[in-house]
């Protein structure tokens, strides 16, 4: 008896270290990399529809490799057999062409399981495929197949051959490579629209260190909101405000900048891209709308792309640009503060409200000795997306009666804009 009880602790400290060693694996097993984010392009093309010989679908076929950030070729079949393997999402886009029936509803097949009905229209669609894509990764030897929900002779549509492109966002439990969209890249839509942010803004310096780029602030504070404002030219000259709201009077006078459709207009006159429609005209399309109302905000970096953009309606009309998450500019865990939870949520660029702004240009009015004008009540700012931001850590109410929130990224607020109060919105395809 005495023998077994020396034993105890012994056994006691075999079984404490074997059950250790289990939990290690168990978390080492459960810790995900990624996530990563790769375009496939896919072959495949023509009429979707009901004609008088039947049925018309068209079968799209993804190219199964790939190349990482550093040059080396992997394929898809290779990234399936990765240990603790998870499709996050599936965005299809592809390019529409004569349209009837605009208003019937399609689907992409993999067997029996399909992505929900939505409608095209001519130009770039974007579709949430994530579950019959998933289907096809679990049974490869089925295909995925663009067919119509309906049986009306003479209605369809045509997909551009070789227009469609599968995006895909996935983890593992061993540690991949990077691949290039994982990261942000040195390209002209980031240089065009983070160079209008402020001296010292955290996103210049991520994006010159991740890229290997070298951008600096166009304006010192950063270029602020004004009502109608387009050109460059005009910058910080001082007009009384062109329409008048609870903030904008007509005795005042106010710093010239741009409006949302302003920056995104000027940012696609910098990349020599063709104009985007009037933020209405993209509302009224309502192009992506389906996918991304039907998935929280925290999904979105699945589905978008940076450049693209995206428009809302939540009282007034705005568009922003999606620029990708906090991790692909190069934040980590380690330092991206009390925001670290938000590290793969998606960031807009956009010129909207920012209650610094008002702060920083009445330090600058008061340095220039102006008499009669007004610090404005935005610029142009890097924001998160989220569903809420009454739930921040960070609130106010500005003295013109907007709430805001915000996360601390450093010693930098990271506002939030809410989709809480969106009645509608659109995504609009980069033409990149």
């Amino acid at each position: 008896m005495e023998r077994r009880r020396k034993d105890l602790p012994l056994r006691m400290a075999v079984v404490l270290l074997f059950v250790a060693f289990a939990l290690l694996l168990l978390c080492g097993s459960a810790s995900a990399d990624g996530p990563h984010t790769v375009l496939l392009r896919c072959d495949g093309g023509g009429f979707v529809g009901i004609t008088q010989s039947g049925l018309n679908r068209v079968t799209l076929t993804p190219d199964s490799h790939l190349i990482t950030a550093d040059g080396k070729e992997w394929t898809l079949k290779a990234l399936l057999t990765e240990p603790g393997f998870r499709l996050a999402g599936a965005a299809l886009r592809f390019t529409v062409t004569e349209v009837e029936g605009a208003n019937l509803p399609y689907s992409l097949f993999c067997s029996n399981i399909c992505s929900a009905p939505q409608r095209v229209l001519e130009g770039c669609n974007l579709w949430d495929i994530t579950e019959p894509f998933n289907a096809w990764l679990n049974f490869p030897g089925e295909s995925l197949q663009v067919e119509p929900m309906y049986e009306l002779d003479g209605f369809g549509f045509r997909i551009l051959q070789g227009s469609a492109t599968l995006q895909l966002t996935f983890s593992t439990s061993s540690k991949l490579p990077l691949f290039p969209l994982d990261r942000v890249q040195d390209r002209p839509f980031y240089e065009a629209a983070l160079t209008m942010l402020e001296q010292g803004n955290p996103f210049i310096e991520y994006y010159d260190e991740t890229a290997g780029s070298l951008i600096t602030a166009s304006l010192p504070l950063g270029v602020p909101y004004y009502y109608a404002g387009r050109t460059e030219e005009k910058f910080l000259r001082r007009f009384y405000p062109q329409t008048i709201t609870r903030y904008y009077r007509p005795d005042r006078m106010y710093f010239c900048g741009l409006d949302c459709a302003g920056m995104t207009r000027l940012i696609f006159d910098k990349c020599n891209w063709e104009q985007h429609p009037t933020i209405l005209g993209m509302l009224a399309r309502g192009i992506g709308s389906a996918a991304l109302k039907n998935r929280d905000s925290a999904e979105w970096p699945s589905l978008l792309l940076p450049g693209e953009l995206f428009c809302v309606d939540h009282g007034t009309y705005h568009v922003m640009m999606y620029l990708g998450t906090l991790r692909q500019f190069g934040w980590t865990e380690d330092d991206a503060g009390e925001a670290a939870p938000l590290l793969d949520e998606p960031l807009v660029i956009h010129c909207g409200g920012n209650p610094f702004y008002y702060d920083r240009y009445l330090s600058y009015i008061n340095e220039q000795g102006y008499k009669n004008t007004y610090p404005p009540d935005g610029g142009v700012t890097v924001s998160v997306i989220r569903n809420t931001n009454k739930d921040a850590p960070h609130t106010m109410t500005a003295n013109w009666g907007k709430f805001f929130g915000w996360y601390m990224l450093g010693d930098y607020p990271l506002l939030v804009f809410p989709l809480d109060d969106c009645t509608e919105m659109a995504w609009f395809s980069n033409p990149q």
